[in-house]
């Protein structure tokens, strides 16, 4: 039975009123082409954009567009509680699994300020999408149906959260997972392998290594890290972040780094390590000043909408894991530009609308939630 996201974007892309974008999450371009016989991780980025242009979507933008801007508003957000002593620790807020776990178990949380307001990739680029995208080509953002194709399946649910929305529209109408992509072009008959390669869109299509590492755990709190040291002291850093396993818990990884002068602690960590540490926050006691969780082993790379492997195929879920976030950090590494703070096309958007840095009013009002009895 088809999927009614599915069957309601594909009424909406015969419908010459409405002009219907779709972006792709960094994790989607290493999975998606393991549905139609491609090696594990395999890059598709170009196959995936020209299947998409083939589905109808008037435009292909790329959610580590998104990513780049989430990074710039967590960064400046991060930066400012060094400066001022905390409160500590601040976690990510773009996993919807953690966020949900959060709001029903720590709920304390997001009053005092531990849960950064950033909105996840996806919604950032629909805010974007249907402001100024929308007054770029002169029609109004109710005609600007967003469609999100994501790893993850709570990622339908966020979408629809009354804090994600700019102007009163939702930032994001529709999301599909991996799979459902997937499964589409499986019954169109399209011949995924012999497409070739096409670009995204711009200016929502240009990305850095910061946007694409996203995709794999770890990757939110290295970006940040690289921007955040680029806004301190203006050092384009874009090294790889030495994580090592903490004392606390064998699910949290951690690393060192210097902002403000001072030496700083943070660290990446599953659902497991996410309750600990969050019980240590409780009480002021977490060691970190910045905790990056993500709900599914791995990250966003493993989550429950990405294709999966059964043990008869000869390959566990471990390795998967491995060749995902191997190719991802091949991206990353083959980037000319790895930090999110320099993505041209990221300020062109933020000195369009946003007052041109990150943190300002505008953006304050567009970019992060104000979450409901905080």
């Amino acid at each position: 039975m088809k999927k009614i996201e599915v069957s309601q974007v594909e009424d909406l892309l015969k419908d010459d009123g409405k002009v219907v974008v779709v972006q792709t999450a960094p994790s989607v371009r290493v999975s998606l082409g393991e549905m139609f016989g491609g090696e594990i991780g395999e890059t598709v980025t170009g196959k995936m954009v020209s299947a998409l242009r083939l589905l109808g979507f008037r435009y292909v933008f790329d959610t580590d567009f998104g990513a780049d801007i989430t990074i710039w508003e967590e960064a400046k957000e991060f930066l400012d509680r060094v400066k001022r002593g905390g409160p500590y620790p601040q976690f990510n807020s773009c996993c919807i699994g953690w966020l949900s776990f959060a709001d029903r178990t720590y709920h304390d949380f997001f009053s005092k300020g531990l849960i950064s307001t950033v909105k996840s990739p996806i919604g950032c680029l629909g805010s974007v999408a249907k402001t100024f995208f929308a007054a770029k080509l002169g029609i109004d953002p109710q005609n600007v149906v967003v469609v999100a194709v994501v790893p993850c399946i709570l990622k339908k649910n966020e979408n629809a959260l009354p804090y994600n929305k700019t102007n009163g529209h939702f930032d994001v109408d529709y999301c599909w997972t991996t799979k459902d992509l997937g499964n589409l072009l499986q019954e169109r008959g399209i011949d995924f392998a012999s497409l070739p390669d096409s670009e995204f869109d711009n200016p929502l299509g240009e990305s850095t290594g910061g946007g694409t590492i996203f995709g794999r755990s770890g990757g939110v709190l290295e970006a940040i890290i690289r921007t955040a040291i680029y806004y301190d002291r203006q050092t384009v850093d874009a090294s790889d972040v030495v994580f090592a396993p903490s004392a606390l818990s064998p699910d949290i990884l951690e690393c060192q780094f210097e902002l403000c002068g001072q030496q700083l602690k943070a660290c990446h960590c599953g659902m497991a390590g996410a309750r600990l540490l969050a019980n240590l926050a409780k009480e002021d006691k977490c060691p970190y000043q910045f905790v990056e969780v993500m709900a599914c082993p791995g990250g966003c790379i493993m989550g429950a909408g990405q294709p999966m492997h059964l043990p008869a195929e000869g390959i566990s879920p471990l390795e998967v894991r491995k060749r995902r976030t191997s190719h991802l950090n091949d991206i990353d590494q083959g980037q000319k530009i790895r930090v999110s703070a320099l993505n041209p096309s990221v300020q062109r958007v933020y000195d369009a609308i946003y007052d041109g840095k990150p943190g300002s009013e505008k953006a304050e009002e567009a970019l992060h939630r104000r979450y409901s009895n905080a």
